[in-house]
């Protein structure tokens, strides 16, 4: 059963773990700049753009210092984190400052590109490549026009080669190997912003448990290929029938969960029901619909719970089912059918 769900937000924990080892390292480098450049240059370097970009570094690790860190303290931490170079070109007077400050840009674009998507990540990027060379124009020290080039290319290509590298491998982390479907892990995460959007739309919050009956014998009968034939068969199904924009998980074991939202009830009832017709495993589903505000540990523990109270009743999802009344938090349904052979 899948009772304790929560876990920790580790994408989250690691995502803020990034931001504030990019700020502090930055904000330490420009701080070093500043002091090398009093101590020892003479005649003495214009330190203005350095100071102000360490000034907006050590603000951003202020704003992150806090956990967690997520919606506008993020953007501000991530503003800060990509306006510091930015400021620093403001006032350089030497093209060896306006070559290197392209470096700390480049390792922004990777971290945008790491967890997020490739929309967003080219729209972030372009604006700081526009913030970049408009920098690079205004600024006193001279520069050859190839240069706005150089800085465009560096920006876009850190964010299209390495941080796509990272992302794959992000995803790859939160993916069950056997089925491709989300793991636990990945589910918390991709579950954020489809609750999100649930909850501007006040619509209505849908979770499935899927579950294959004495799976343990299939396995023992004709071996664990057959098991992970059984399996993968199942979250393809699961894939070609769950509406747009759901999230399908294993949860481990032979246990799946799909979580929607904006369906009408009847429409969860012909899913449910479509999860077993024609698969050659013997599986029940049970499932629950609740308010999009209703925590989602919560209706994934009713969900699971009216899973195996109905894998002992036995009995298929009603086509036609009851309307949730305005006091029910969630209204529980199942769906169970034998279907002929097994798969070897």
């Amino acid at each position: 059963m899948s009772a304790g769900v929560a876990a920790p937000r580790i994408d989250e924990t690691l995502r803020r773990t990034m931001v504030l080892h990019y700020l502090t390292v930055l904000g330490l480098l420009y701080a070093g700049v500043v002091a090398a450049g009093i101590a020892f240059d003479d005649p003495p370097t214009d330190l203005r753009g350095e100071a102000a970009a360490a000034a907006v570094f050590f603000i951003g690790i202020g704003v992150a210092a806090r956990a967690p860190l997520h919606g506008g303290r993020y953007v501000a931490a991530l503003v800060c984190l990509a306006a510091g170079p930015v400021i620093g070109l403001l006032f350089h007077d030497q093209l060896v400052a306006q070559m290197w400050s392209v470096v700390p840009l480049m390792f922004v674009a990777m971290l945008i590109r790491t967890w997020h998507s490739v929309h967003v990540s080219r729209a972030a990027c372009t604006a700081m490549t526009v913030s970049a060379l408009s920098a690079l124009l205004y600024a006193p020290a001279p520069i050859p026009p190839f240069w706005l080039i150089i800085y465009a290319t560096c920006i876009f290509s850190a964010a299209e080669v390495a941080g796509m590298i990272n992302a794959a491998l992000l995803d790859a982390a939160y993916r069950d190997p056997l089925t491709g479907v989300w793991n636990r892990a990945g589910l918390h995460r991709h579950t954020s912003p489809l609750l999100a959007r649930a909850r501007r739309r006040s619509e209505a919050l849908a979770v499935l448990m899927i579950d294959v009956d004495d799976f343990k014998s299939v396995n023992d009968r004709h071996g664990h290929h057959a098991g992970d034939d059984v399996l993968t068969g199942l979250a393809t199904r699961l894939l070609q029938l769950a509406p747009k924009r759901s999230v399908i998980a294993r949860m481990g074991g032979d246990e799946f969960v799909v979580i929607t939202a904006g369906c009408a009830e009847h429409q969860i009832a012909v899913l449910a029901n479509g999860v077993v017709d024609g698969h050659p495993a013997q599986v029940t589903c049970g499932y629950v619909i609740g308010s999009p505000s209703a925590p989602l540990e919560e209706l994934i523990d009713a969900a699971d719970a009216d899973l195996y109270r109905r894998k002992r009743g036995k009995r298929r999802v009603d086509p036609h089912p009851r309307t949730a009344t305005s006091d029910q938090t969630a209204t529980p349904h199942t769906s169970t059918a034998r279907f002929p052979g097994t798969s070897h």
